[in-house]
């Protein structure tokens, strides 16, 4: 992995938000310039939660965003990730105004521990930088031109459509062998940059052991990367890939 300058994290620093880089069902991305204590200056990527309901007019201008969430039903992802006051449980279950700031942040936490944590296992995943309250921060992918493409947005070639499939098989080894499903996988949440994949959108996230549907979220992860290679071209099945990855359970 690139190394990551320590006043990235720890300095003061000035950012300036430089537009947006893309806009998904539950986050919007944009680039954002920083510039050190000692005037060293880099970019990096800030993702802000949409918010999951509109409460006024001009909320969404206020908070710098284009729309607001439309991610729903997220109630088998959170299966594993219990709170630990009976009042927060109750908010979450009757979905009040609390309970909704309260997923919120679980959400936004739960994306930062989980890239951390396969950021240190050898994932090819953005460096999480930090996070707090509806943000967080995370390595850049690309160049002063353009951010990375999505997959399924990079024009590859079929020797670079067999290196990505490779890449994608052994990047999932990684997360399966951390405990995890990624759980929304997809060619809209990889990226593809100087011949390397970069797992991104981790939200969603599945602990395998704790979630009794998690082998389920692997399944079906893999059953959508599969077919997504497959409409190119490649020779994959997916049930071998799923065999494959039991193996690093």
């Amino acid at each position: 992995m690139r190394s990551i300058p320590t006043w990235l994290v720890s300095e003061p620093c000035t950012d300036v938000d430089l537009g947006v880089i893309k806009t998904g069902k539950e986050a919007q991305v944009n680039l954002v310039q920083r510039t050190g204590a000692d005037g060293t200056t880099c970019q990096f990527a800030r993702k802000r939660y949409l918010p999951r309901e509109v409460k006024f007019k001009g909320q969404l201008e206020a908070l710098g965003v284009q729309r607001a969430s439309t991610f729903v039903n997220d109630v088998q992802y959170r299966e594993g990730r219990q709170f630990r006051k009976s009042r927060d449980r109750r908010a979450v279950a009757q979905m009040s105004t609390y309970g909704k700031r309260l997923l919120q942040d679980r959400w936004t936490g739960h994306e930062h521990e989980i890239m951390t944590r396969l950021w240190k296992a050898g994932l090819s995943v953005p460096y999480p930088i930090a996070y707090g309250d509806d943000v967080f921060d995370l390595e850049y992918i690309g160049d002063d031109t353009q951010a990375a493409p999505q997959l399924n947005a990079a024009r590859l070639t079929r020797v670079e459509l067999d290196e990505a499939f490779a890449q994608v098989v052994a990047g999932l080894r990684i997360v399966i062998r951390e405990g995890f499903a990624h759980g929304d996988l997809s060619a809209y949440n990889l990226l593809w940059w100087d011949d390397r994949i970069w797992f991104i959108d981790f939200p969603q996230a599945v602990d395998i052991a704790a979630n009794l549907a998690g082998l389920d979220f692997v399944r079906r992860d893999v059953v959508n990367i599969c077919g997504w290679f497959q409409h190119k071209g490649l020779d994959v099945d997916a049930d071998d890939v799923f065999d494959d990855l039991l193996h690093f359970m």
